[in-house]
């Protein structure tokens, strides 16, 4: 024995006008919890409207972050290597050579980079300080080449140079710490 149930046409057309309703309903639900999780913040937190021009701006600030994250630890690479005199001289050329290729990379990067105007003068500097460090490993290749203590002294200073002008980076307020 089968029951069928007649449901009635104004119930199946309410019904459906009803699903619809709950699913916009949960729709705005779901874009207003995400719109809140993703809408950057300023320090106040208050949302920021994100125009092209302020998104750039942003994404540029972030890559300045990840390209002196890499400075520093060409730094920590390049004083390391500095302060072992290894007798090794394979072990030395093959860590020069990897920071120096990471520099090649990083400055080709950094070259290719779309700028805002109003950083301009900050790129400059990221570039300066690229060059330092590149500087500073053609040095201590010249003492890797070349042990002696005159080498290895210009090695430092221009380590200390590129270290100076990574600082200078850093004290720019808009560049993330």
């Amino acid at each position: 024995m089968s029951y069928e149930l007649e449901v009635p046409p104004e119930f199946k057309t309410k019904l459906r006008t009803g699903l619809k309703w709950l699913l916009f309903f949960l729709f705005l639900v779901l874009v207003t919890v995400l719109g809140h999780f993703v809408t950057p913040m300023n320090a106040d937190g208050r949302p920021i409207l994100l125009t092209p021009r302020l998104m750039q701006i942003a994404a540029y600030r972030r890559e300045v972050h990840a390209w002196t994250s890499t400075l520093k630890e060409m730094d920590a690479g390049l004083s390391d290597l500095l302060a072992n005199r290894s007798t090794d001289l394979f072990a030395q050329d093959s860590r020069i050579s990897q920071l120096r290729g990471q520099l090649l990379s990083l400055r080709a990067e950094v070259d290719g980079t779309d700028v805002p105007p109003t950083l301009e003068n900050l790129h400059t500097l990221i570039g300066e300080t690229v060059d330092a460090y590149f500087a500073s490993t053609l040095n201590a290749a010249a003492w890797i080449g070349e042990p002696t203590d005159a080498n290895h002294a210009r090695a430092l200073d221009a380590l200390k140079l590129a270290g100076d002008s990574l600082g200078r980076i850093y004290q720019n307020p808009w560049v993330l710490p």
